[in-house]
């Protein structure tokens, strides 16, 4: 029965993220600086701006993962009226694991899950340098492997 209140509590947590996606998109604000990182602690709201996209969400964990919900919303004019639908991306990384998110102009946002999936770190800011990020954390039998024939 422990299943329905998290389930609960990750569906409030994810209509929240995008209610609150939608203001800085209204208000036109800026985030902050273009290239950092930032270690966060589970259900700690994860918002970055990334070239022409939003991104707002948190992690959980959960059998020893990173459980992330992200709302990815393209950023539009706050005069406008507001016609940009929302994505939902569902992620479950382990201890270790990156994923990226890049937008056209060049910037990225890399999500890591922390050591024993208690915290997660965000590197964001431009595109080359993350991937080059991402691509050290791979496995050594990942990035030295022959292509199969």
């Amino acid at each position: 029965m422990l299943r329905k209140p998290i389930s609960i509590s990750i569906f409030a947590g994810t209509v929240a993220a995008s209610l609150w996606a939608l203001a800085p998109a209204a208000s036109g604000g800026s985030l902050g600086p273009t290239e950092g990182q930032t270690q966060y602690l589970p259900i700690q709201s994860i918002s970055y701006e990334f070239g022409s996209k939003f991104m707002s969400g948190y992690f959980v964990q959960e059998a020893a993962t990173c459980s992330v919900a992200l709302m990815i919303i393209e950023k539009s004019d706050p005069e406008a009226e507001l016609t940009a639908t929302v994505t939902r991306v569902r992620l479950v990384l382990n201890p270790g694991q990156i994923a990226g998110l890049d937008s056209e102009e060049g910037y990225s946002v890399n999500l890591t899950c922390g050591e024993s999936a208690k915290t997660m770190l965000v590197d964001f800011g431009n595109r080359e340098k993350l991937m080059a990020l991402q691509a050290l954390a791979l496995p050594d039998d990942l990035t030295t492997s022959s292509p199969v024939h």
